[in-house]
This record gives structure tokens, sequence and C-alpha cells, in this order.
């Protein structure tokens, strides 16, 4: 049931790489807290790295070294429902933002990992 529950509520929205000093505890912490599971999916410049999602379909994280980028600033995730998805994460002990309201009025909050990367999950556009 939780694994539908978070399948249900997040979508990728970007690179979504996130570099971790630890990726095996990083990995540990995703699939709690999100229902992902290692994915084999090619991935450019992947060496290293671990791609994590429900399906083997697409990756909605992928945990590598620390030094490398995708250029984002932030991970990016869409959901339909901003209230059940913070809502989601608070029951698995994640501590998310406040919902936001940025420039254009988009609705949006943001968590951290255990690693302190910010993740920001925003309403589908």
């Amino acid at each position: 049931m939780f694994w539908n529950s978070a399948k249900s509520l997040f979508r990728n929205g970007g690179a979504n790489y996130m570099p971790e000093g630890d990726i095996e505890r990083a990995a540990a912490w995703y699939k709690e807290k999100f229902a992902v599971k290692p994915v084999n999916i090619e991935l450019d410049d992947g060496e290293g790295c671990l791609a994590l999602d429900f399906s083997e379909e697409e990756c909605l994280f992928v945990l590598g070294p620390q030094g490398k980028s995708s250029g984002e600033l932030a991970a990016r995730l869409f959901t339909s429902n901003l209230k059940k998805a913070r809502k989601h994460l608070l029951s698995r002990d994640v501590q998310p933002g406040e919902i936001e309201q940025d420039g254009q009025g988009t609705h949006f909050f943001t968590a951290r990992d255990i690693e302190g990367n910010v993740i920001e999950i925003s309403e589908e556009p």
C-alpha cells in the first residue's frame, strides 16, 4: 500500500541528480521515504551512480558521487496533491517546509534528504 501511495503522489520533474557521500545509506533513505528501488536504466556518465524509481520505466532520482552535478539547484518532483504529498513525507519522518507560492503562482514545498540535498515538490504544471 505504501508503495502505491508514493507512486501515485510523486512524478519526476527534472534530472534529480543527488550527490551523496554514502550512496548505500542514501539509497536506503530514499527507499524508506519514497518507496523507490534501484532500477537498471542507462545513464549518461553513470559511473558510480545508482538510479532509483518505482519501476524500470524511468528514474525519479540518481544518486551519485559528490562533485558531479546535473546543473540543477534542487531535485524537483511534481505532485497533483501538495497537501497529501507533504503529509506522506511527514508520516515517513521527513521534515518538509511549509507550502509556499512562487512569483508565478506555483505552489511548492521543500524537503532535504539524509545528506541535506534539497528536494522541491511542486504542484503539477
